[in-house]
């Protein structure tokens, strides 16, 4: 129990995290006044997956696992995977962004609205805005950031100051997760710009990213690659009586671990995604052939047998049918 009682820290850190969800808060009061009681209920429970992923964030550093990722590698993978895949869709499923903006003074949301949305002129925020949006831009750079983030040449010196880890790696963890999940998941007033198709194929490349990288820590080197510690004694002020843990798994067995971790936990977020953005297909390409009956959309189980009712119903008017063709038949031949 000590290694989650102790070494909480970077209390500002915390409180930073209640503000923002706090600003949520008050956009969120501000639309729901203004909107009837269904669309305020329903506005309010997806709002919960917006908390719920600064939640992750904010524990992700604040929390143990803040202190314990300094010193080892596979805990500094969970909370990667915290950071970049968790955090970041569970705040994009809420569709805070509304909420963010309602948060802002009526003089203050026109401004800022004119700016963006300003006739006749390109606004150099829609610019900004359009590019970093953009399916190649966003999905390369989430694929970037984990593969610069694993060169020891740049882990390495990140990892020998707190502040570089806060402020740089997982700042930019969480940044890219936000653009690269905006693809994938609707958040109002955003819609990802991939085609279900593009999904799938962004889903793929980036587990296949995942997975590399897990095989080259994993099975093609036999020396760590990472220096862990120097850190530490920084905060050393964090434990109790100012003594440091002792360290007893090598280094390399936690490099494995933290590359089993890696492709594992890819693995668990790429396959409810991939489900979800085949579905999406299959709905769009039988909206678009009614009558085609695709085996994927089988296999995903998005038709459901006749039920026993609606069986007989059927057939009723089957036969009605068919009787009344047989009468017309019959008079055609008198």
């Amino acid at each position: 129990m000590n290694y989650l009682s102790q070494h909480w820290g970077y209390p500002w850190i915390g409180a930073l995290f209640l503000v923002i969800a706090l600003i949520h808060e008050k956009g969120l009061r501000s639309m729901n006044r203004r909107s009837t009681k269904e669309h305020a209920r329903r506005r309010r429970r997806r709002m919960w997956f917006t908390y719920a992923g600064l939640v992750v964030a904010a524990l992700s550093v604040v929390s143990p696992l803040q202190f314990w990722a300094m010193e080892y590698f596979w805990v500094h993978m969970l909370q990667h995977v915290s950071v970049m895949l968790a955090a970041p869709a569970l705040y994009i499923a809420g569709a805070p962004f509304l909420p963010l903006l309602h948060s802002v003074p009526v003089k203050g949301r026109r401004r800022i609205l004119r700016r963006v949305f300003a006739p006749g002129r390109r606004s150099i925020y829609r610019q900004v805005g359009a590019f970093l949006l953009s399916p190649i831009v966003a999905v390369g750079f989430f694929n970037l950031i984990m593969v610069l983030w694993m060169i020891p040449s740049l882990f390495n010196p990140v990892m020998d100051s707190t502040r570089l880890h806060i402020g740089l790696m997982l700042t930019t963890f969480f940044l890219s997760g936000v653009l690269f999940w905006l693809q994938i998941i609707p958040s109002k007033p955003f819609r990802p710009k991939l085609s279900p198709f593009g999904q799938v194929g962004a889903l793929l490349f980036t587990n296949l990213v995942m997975t590399i990288i897990a095989l080259i820590l994993s099975f093609f080197t036999s020396v760590p690659w990472y220096s862990f510690g120097a850190a530490m004694k920084g905060m050393a002020s964090m434990v109790m009586g100012g003594a440091m843990p002792t360290i007893t798994l090598s280094r390399l067995a936690d490099q494995q671990i933290g590359a089993a971790i890696l492709w594992v936990c890819g693995d668990f977020w790429c396959y409810p995604s991939l489900v979800t953005a085949l579905r999406r297909a299959m709905s769009d390409a039988k909206r678009d052939v009614p009558e085609q009956q695709d085996s994927f959309s089988r296999l995903l189980r998005s038709h459901r047998n006749m039920s026993v009712e609606e069986f007989q119903a059927a057939r009723s008017a089957n036969a009605v049918t068919a009787a009344l063709a047989a009468i017309e038949f019959d008079d055609d031949k008198k």
